[in-house]
């Protein structure tokens, strides 16, 4: 007979019900803590090991990721914790993603060893702190990867807010029979018309350059939403650039009035100079915006 001691967030009716399918006729007692009694021989300690280490890996270790996500970041609904937890668990389990150096199969056959181990020299097995001390590593390992999985979340609502907000202000204006070309580069972005002469508002950049977190991104998005072209031709001399690129954003914000150039001479040079740290050019006429906007340096 092996008595198994839980916590209460883990569920010894189902541990029961899995325990007695494989041939361990087990039953919950109610108390504090709860326990599953598990009458079984010897013969049976490695398929009971399996099925706790199982629960383990999973119940277990999503209920102590929740907590420890939650007292790290107090504002997220546990909800929203425990499911971004159950997503990462079985993800990792899935596509068998290492958890501080080890995958969670291999995390679970570790751990039925060391329970087979356990019921050879007690009939007594804590589950919380037996799983505690060994799955410290994992624990902490997939909480931070949920903690990033709640961030990336939230900026993405933030980006889809402000999505939402600039394509509020493009409906406010009325649309101009203008095609504009913008060029995304590292070094900067800039707008031409499409005869390649640059594109520019003096009004909107002296208002800008009072602002020091105004980007060359934001400056470009201002010109033009407020020129409100009815084509927008995008030259992404920068595929590699972080999320949200300037390029996804100008073609989420204009949708088909955005197209993408599909590689004219002009993005080539600007996605070779910009590699040989020269910014890229049109027929010599194309400057780019600055990237950090700031008043211009004498001389």
């Amino acid at each position: 007979m092996l008595i198994l001691e839980l916590t209460s967030d883990l569920d010894g009716v189902g541990l029961a019900g899995r325990l007695t399918e494989c041939g361990a006729a087990s039953y919950v007692v109610s108390g504090d803590p709860p326990r599953v009694v598990c009458e079984c021989g010897s013969a049976l300690f490695g398929r009971v090991a399996q099925l706790v280490a199982g629960m383990m890996t999973r119940e277990w270790l999503q209920a102590r990721v929740v907590q420890r996500v939650c007292r790290m970041e107090p504002l997220w609904s546990a909800e929203e914790v425990q499911f971004q937890a159950l997503v990462e668990i079985c993800e990792s389990r899935l596509h068998g993603r290492p958890v501080a150096g080890h995958t969670l199969d291999e995390w679970q056959s570790s751990l039925a060893r060391a329970l087979v181990s356990q019921f050879r020299r007690s009939l007594v097995v804590a589950v919380d702190p037996f799983a505690c001390f060994r799955l410290h590593k994992a624990a902490v390992e997939i909480a931070e990867r949920v903690r990033n999985r709640l961030m990336a979340s939230a900026l993405e609502d933030e980006y889809e807010e402000s999505l939402a907000m600039l394509r509020y202000m493009l409906d406010e204006q009325p649309l101009h029979e203008a095609e504009l070309h913008v060029y995304v580069t590292p070094e900067g972005v800039w707008i031409t018309d499409a005869e390649g002469a640059f594109v520019s508002d003096e009004q909107i950049e002296r208002v800008a350059l009072q602002d020091e977190d105004v980007t060359t991104e934001d400056l470009a998005m201002t010109i033009l939403i407020t020129r409100s072209p009815w084509r927008i031709v995008v030259h992404d001399a920068y595929p590699g650039a972080p999320w949200p690129s300037f390029a996804e954003t100008v073609s989420r914000v204009f949708g088909d009035r955005a197209i993408r150039c599909e590689g004219c001479s002009t993005c080539w040079s600007a996605r070779t100079s910009s590699g040989s740290g020269r910014r890229g050019t049109s027929e010599g006429r194309v400057r780019p915006i600055r990237r950090r906007l700031a008043p211009d340096s004498p001389g």
